[in-house]
């Protein structure tokens, strides 16, 4: 009976989101919202393996988290747009406006010299362990990347294929011609792939192409199919890759169980770690995994890193040092258990001034590739904490002001965060 509860708590959590979600979707850009895009997310990464595992394992504690994170965030959205329709004006135009306004002065050289500083601050490392795909040791290799020469990478790059497609489109490509705007997108996505990872290049291809959309640009059916097929090839290629040694002569069946596994079970799988032993053997950490170095001050010299810490919990048995990333869900109920999902409210808040913002600044290619990476980065919290999604954001804003000019950015910024954003009347249909 509880297991059946548990998901009908879940499917009623993102259904109760979805309704109140909806008047802010249809202010500003329809099915682009962030908060759509989240809860489509969610429901991916936590929501069908959540159920799974709440009907076949008995364990509903994830569901039953996870649908009550997507009603907060729901409910923080609905609260957002309320107070939106009272103080700004007019509805938010649904389609970008053409043509698109792309930067003629030196700014031009933003994007290609933010790549190309995201490039070399890789390079110590890359030079210390080799490119992961092609080391000896791919999985030590790919483990030496981390920190903030990584988190470069993941705004420089889609930054740059976005930004000099949507210059092309607007008929000042890069060089003057629009196969170098193309080569970037080729060259970034094989950067990501020499580096052995599944998800930068996958995300460099969702911020173009959302990029794209929100440009008011149109991807045809079977280019998207092709799109999605040749995604769907490159998660699976690198991850026969990098598990070569594993397959034990059945590679087809190994990419099968490690996809489904990957895409649908780790993250609620993840959650679930935390749920036993947090706190049962563990007490809340009460905010203190963002400030581990506060630990000791406040008499809990135990702060550990969430995902180190919990790994062997995720993988019983392995001898593989790994990281089980908790994302934004896992962080919440470390933290504060069930008094975590008011973070989702503030996440809801943040989803709809974002949609704001994104909508009202659609004339500016640059301000369109910030919008889309901003969007990309809140839906990637299923595996990115409040400390990487504030750096990353962090980020997208600094590239941002390199890649193009201020414009009112700062202006339309702090409208947004105190509610007296103009809001311009729709387009004539």
């Amino acid at each position: 009976m509880i297991p059946a509860l548990a998901v009908a708590a879940l499917i009623g959590g993102f259904a109760v989101a979805g309704a109140l979600v909806l008047p802010a979707a249809r202010r500003d850009l329809r099915l682009l919202h962030p908060a759509v895009i989240w809860l489509a997310v969610e429901a991916v990464f936590f929501g069908v393996g959540s159920a799974a595992m709440a009907v076949i394992d008995g364990v509903p504690g994830p569901a039953l988290y996870v649908g009550g994170a997507a009603a907060a965030t729901g409910a923080g959205v609905w609260l957002a747009n309320r107070l939106s329709i009272r103080r700004e004006s007019g509805t938010t135009v649904t389609a970008a406006p053409a043509p698109l306004v792309v930067e003629r002065d030196a700014r031009r050289l933003g994007p290609p010299g933010f790549a190309l500083v995201s490039l070399v601050a890789t390079l110590p490392t890359l030079v210390a362990t080799g490119l992961p795909l092609l080391a000896g040791d791919m999985t030590s290799a790919r483990l030496e990347l981390t920190g903030l020469p990584v988190q470069l990478v993941r705004v420089a790059l889609p930054g740059l294929a976005a930004a000099w497609l949507l210059d092309s489109a607007a008929g000042y490509p890069p060089a003057g011609t629009r196969l170098v705007a193309w080569l970037a997108l080729v060259v970034t996505v094989g950067f990501g792939l020499l580096l052995a990872s599944r998800y930068l290049p996958l995300e460099l291809i969702a911020i173009v192409v959302l990029a794209w959309l929100l440009a008011g640009r149109r991807v045809p059916w079977r280019p998207a199919l092709l799109l999605v097929a040749g995604a769907a090839v490159l998660f699976v290629a690198i991850l026969l890759v990098r598990n070569v040694d594993r397959t034990e002569g059945r590679p087809l069946e190994f990419a099968a169980e490690r996809t489904v596994s990957r895409v649908f079970l780790v993250q609620p799988r993840t959650l679930a770690a935390l749920q036993r032993r947090i706190p049962a053997a563990q007490p809340y950490f009460l905010g203190l995994t963002w400030l581990r170095r506060l630990g000791p001050l406040m008499g809990r010299p135990d702060i550990p890193n969430l995902g180190y810490w919990i790994f062997p919990d995720v993988v019983p048995g392995s001898t593989d040092q790994g990281y089980a990333a908790p994302g934004l869900l896992g962080e919440a109920w470390a933290n504060f258990g069930v008094g975590g999902l008011l973070l989702f409210v503030l996440l809801g808040i943040a989803c709809e001034r974002l949609g704001a913002v994104v909508a009202a600044r659609r004339e500016r290619v640059v301000d369109i590739v910030a919008g889309a990476m901003a969007i990309v980065f809140v839906a990637r919290t299923h595996a990115v904490g409040v400390l990487g999604l504030a750096v990353l954001l962090a980020l997208v804003v600094l590239w941002r002001w390199v890649a193009g000019q201020d414009a009112g950015l700062l202006r339309t910024l702090a409208a947004a965060a105190t509610w007296r954003l103009p809001r311009p009347a729709a387009a004539p249909r």
